[in-house]
């Protein structure tokens, strides 16, 4: 009996597309260019120059501008009758102004039209705050998620259980969370995004800076007037001066920024709960992975009771001494019902 015929089985040839093998998707997101921001701060400091170049002609009886506008001689009325002669450099003069309110025009309609820049720093202060409630909450990341997503009084009423944290503090960084995710998924208001990255990254990270460049900027101003007073810088050219005033104003100017944005209490939950991770022996939040301590640092649970007791005995030989008697009895309840 002859046996059917069977078609050989011919496989297709693979191609040279799919043989090559497929390059692995690279998970690393470049960071958004700050070329833009520059862009804006270039352009906005440049108007806010010929707005200032334009209030200087309005100032004097008459102005004469030398080729390219480099320098200009005002003059102005005096007060006996006459005019007053001064040479004024607009670009030195005015170099600090137009900077620092070029790059606030910048920065403010950056985070209107959700730069890419400013959403990225937006991000990234959305994940700092989540580890930090990671925590003072000892949470992982998908108890966390589910917080931001309750209901406020909810939030509220189960927090308040909690007597190892410092609920206002919990709760205001919830509250920026979710008024910053707002933000970048479009629906937020900007002022709801620049004020959760200020409030949470630029002032804790910056502040000091911000505080030393003022003082410096004082001391460059002392410097600068002093120098006049003996009158190495003649009256007839203030553009120095000037100067030094802009200095001094975009540097005051900061550090009242800085100083409203500042949170006014201080991060003392997140300090005792580093302090009782480290005697529980480094223990972290779930979901986070934090360098270890320097063994220096650590602290033994040996160590720990030592410190309780030292500060108990100052506590009964300070109440001893000063004989109360109602605080005696409460210790020694609290002793016995302890065991």
């Amino acid at each position: 009996m002859a046996t059917p015929d069977v078609a050989p089985q011919v496989r297709p040839a693979r191609t040279a597309a799919q043989a090559a093998p497929k390059a692995p998707a690279s998970r690393k997101t470049k960071k958004p260019s700050a070329a833009p921001v520059l862009i804006l701060t270039a352009v906005a400091a440049l108007v806010i120059h010929i707005l200032f170049c334009l209030a200087l002609g309005g100032l004097g009886t008459r102005i004469q501008w030398h080729p390219f506008g480099v320098d200009a001689s005002v003059w102005l009325e005096a007060s006996g009758g006459g005019e007053n002669q001064f040479f004024v450099n607009p670009i030195l003069s005015f170099l600090p102004f137009d900077l620092l309110f070029g790059f606030a025009i910048a920065v403010v309609t950056g985070f209107v039209i959700r730069l890419p820049f400013f959403r990225d720093r937006v991000y990234h202060t959305i994940v700092d705050l989540k580890k930090r409630l990671q925590l003072q909450l000892s949470a992982s990341v998908e108890e966390i998620e589910s917080i931001l997503r309750n209901d406020p009084e909810n939030n509220a009423r189960l927090l308040a259980r909690r007597e190892d944290i410092n609920l206002d503090s919990v709760q205001a960084e919830i509250s920026a969370i979710n008024e910053a995710q707002q933000y970048l998924s479009g629906k937020g208001s900007w002022r709801s995004g620049m004020a959760t990255y200020m409030r949470f990254h630029f002032t804790e990270e910056y502040s000091n800076i911000v505080t030393g460049m003022a003082y410096g900027g004082a001391a460059f101003l002392i410097i600068v007037v002093g120098v006049r007073g003996l009158k190495f810088i003649p009256a007839s050219k203030p553009s120095f001066i000037l100067f030094a005033l802009g200095v001094e104003f975009t540097m005051l100017t900061l550090l009242a920024v800085t100083m409203i944005f500042t949170m006014e209490e201080e991060r003392t939950d997140r300090i005792l709960k580093q302090m009782v991770d480290a005697v529980k022996g480094g223990k972290k939040a779930a979901g986070l992975r934090e360098p270890e301590p320097e063994p220096a640092l650590q602290l033994t649970r040996g160590d720990y009771e030592r410190m309780v007791r030292e500060q108990m005995d100052k506590k009964i030989m300070q109440v001893m001494a000063d004989k109360d008697d109602d605080a005696l009895r409460r210790i020694a309840l609290d002793l016995v019902t302890k065991g």
